[in-house]
C-alpha cells in the first residue's frame, strides 16, 4: 500500500507540473507517462483517465493551500488579519496555478462539466474557510450573533467568484492572470468587496434604533 501511495503521489507531481505549464486541454497521458519514464499502461492502473488525475491533482493543490489557512484562522488576532493573509493566497494561486485551474474556462458560456466540478470543489473549501472565520468573528464579538456563518460564507463566495467573472468578461483585450498589474488591480477590488461585507457584518441594530 505504501508503495502504491508513493507512486500515486509521483504521479499527481508529474501531472502538476504538466497542468501548470501547458493546462489541461494540452497535457496528454502519454506525456505524462514519458516524464516519469513509466509506460502508458501503468499511469492507467492508478488513474482511468487524464481527467481523475486532474480532479486528483486539483484536490491535491487546494488541501495544499488551504491548510495554513485553516490553521491560522485559529491563532490570528482578528477576522482583518485572516482576509489580508486569504487574499494573498488567492493572488499567489492565480499567478502560480492559472493553466492548472483553467480559470480562462470559466468564463465561458457554457463551462465544461470538468470546469463545474473544479469550480465547485473550490467553492467548497472557500466556503469551509470563510464559514470559519466569520464563526471566530461571531465567537469573539467582532461580528454580529446573529449572523449565520454557513449562509453568509456561501453568499460571500457567489459574489466573489461573480466579481472575478465579470472582471474576465469585461476585459477587453482579455484578462492575463499572469498580468501582475491587472491581477493586483483585480484583487483591490475583491479586497474592497470583503471590506464592505465584513463591515456590514458588524452592524449592531441595537445600537442604530434611530436611523
Amino acid at each position: 500500500m505504501a508503495e502504491q501511495d508513493q507512486k500515486r503521489t509521483m504521479i499527481l507531481e508529474a501531472a502538476l507540473k504538466r497542468f501548470k505549464r501547458f493546462g489541461l486541454s494540452k497535457t496528454t497521458m502519454e506525456e505524462i507517462a514519458r516524464d516519469l519514464e513509466i509506460s502508458k499502461g501503468s499511469l492507467y492502473y492508478y488513474f482511468s483517465d487524464k481527467e481523475s488525475i486532474y480532479v486528483a491533482v486539483v484536490e491535491r493543490m487546494i488541501a495544499d493551500c488551504f491548510f495554513d489557512m485553516s490553521a491560522y484562522v485559529e491563532e490570528a488576532r482578528c477576522t482583518g488579519d485572516i482576509m489580508d493573509r486569504y487574499l494573498e493566497l488567492k493572488e499567489k494561486m492565480l499567478l502560480e496555478y492559472h493553466f492548472l485551474f483553467g480559470v480562462n474556462e470559466w468564463i465561458k458560456d457554457v463551462p465544461s462539466s470538468l470546469m463545474r466540478q473544479t469550480i465547485e470543489l473550490l467553492q467548497q473549501v472557500e466556503i469551509s474557510f470563510l464559514s470559519a472565520t466569520i464563526s471566530k468573528g461571531v465567537n469573539s464579538g467582532e461580528l454580529n450573533k446573529d449572523t449565520d456563518t454557513e449562509l453568509t460564507a456561501q453568499l460571500l463566495v457567489n459574489v466573489l467568484f461573480g466579481l472575478w467573472v465579470i472582471w474576465c468578461k469585461w476585459q477587453a483585450a482579455g484578462f492575463d492572470p499572469h498580468d501582475r498589474k491587472a491581477l493586483k488591480c483585480f484583487m483591490d477590488r475583491e479586497k474592497q468587496v470583503l471590506t464592505i461585507f465584513f463591515n456590514g457584518l458588524r452592524y449592531r441594530p441595537d445600537i442604530n434604533q434611530d436611523c
